[in-house]
């Protein structure tokens, strides 16, 4: 599976799990998802970070939400 696919399939998930992130945990907590499930939470990024990589997970293969905040499908990015 390559890197746009594995992105799509945990993006999708963020979506289908995105109230259930909102209502099990506070707003801010870091929640990283991958294989299509949360894979590990923490206060902070860098303790999400250190978390993922104990269990043996590169945290570059882990998508990383903030419970609580709405991403918009789409950014236009100016330089």
């Amino acid at each position: 599976m390559t890197g746009n696919q594995e992105y799509d399939r945990n993006n999708a998930a963020y979506h289908r799990m995105k109230e259930m992130l909102r209502q099990t945990f506070p707003k801010g907590w870091f929640v990283g998802i991958a294989d299509e499930q949360i894979v590990g939470n923490a206060a902070s990024f860098q303790d999400l970070q250190c978390l993922l990589q104990a269990t043996g997970r590169d945290p570059r293969n882990v998508l990383v939400v903030e419970a609580g905040v709405d991403y918009p499908e789409f950014a236009n990015i100016f330089i």
